[in-house]
């Protein structure tokens, strides 16, 4: 994506990544986690702020939370970036991804259409569907559909 990313820092397997969102509403710091599924050629993207929940007493990824920081493009170019990374360590699997809400999941589609073009260069991009216990169903990406998740895969 062909906008400004934050620098990030990121563990040995290119699985976890951290970078601070800057802008007009303070830092916030971010994290993107893979993290493999029942399907082992299939990991999960999780993002959000990392926060420390001291019941837990352990960090956590909070994806509910929302920032309004002014800088979402490079957020998400920041987290398009960790996709390169990890798929470039990782060539074979394929990287499922959505939002906590229908709200975030159409924002992230909303920047697949716009970049398109430029992702599919090096990503097969696929809409999502879950149908009977939680199974998925998959097809091309289609702007004008609906879906309830995305699935990435480098060529």
């Amino acid at each position: 994506m062909n906008y400004k990313k934050y620098a990030l820092i990121k563990n040995e397997l290119s699985t976890v990544f951290h970078f601070i969102s800057i802008g007009h509403k303070g830092n916030f710091r971010k994290v993107v986690v893979y993290s493999p599924t029942t399907n082992p050629n299939v990991f999960n993207l999780g993002f959000g702020d990392l926060k420390y929940d001291s019941l837990k007493q352990k960090y956590i990824v909070d994806d509910q939370v929302t920032n309004d920081n002014g800088d979402i493009k490079m957020i998400l170019a920041t987290v398009v970036k960790t996709a390169y990374e990890f798929t470039s360590a990782n060539p074979h699997i394929t990287i499922f991804f959505r939002g906590s809400d229908i709200r975030r999941t159409n924002t992230y589609k909303r920047a697949i259409m716009l970049n398109q073009e430029e992702l599919s260069e090096t990503f097969d991009i696929f809409g999502a569907r879950m149908i009977d216990n939680n199974k998925i169903i998959d097809e091309p990406f289609d702007y004008k559909k609906d879906y309830d998740g995305f699935l990435i895969k480098r060529k």
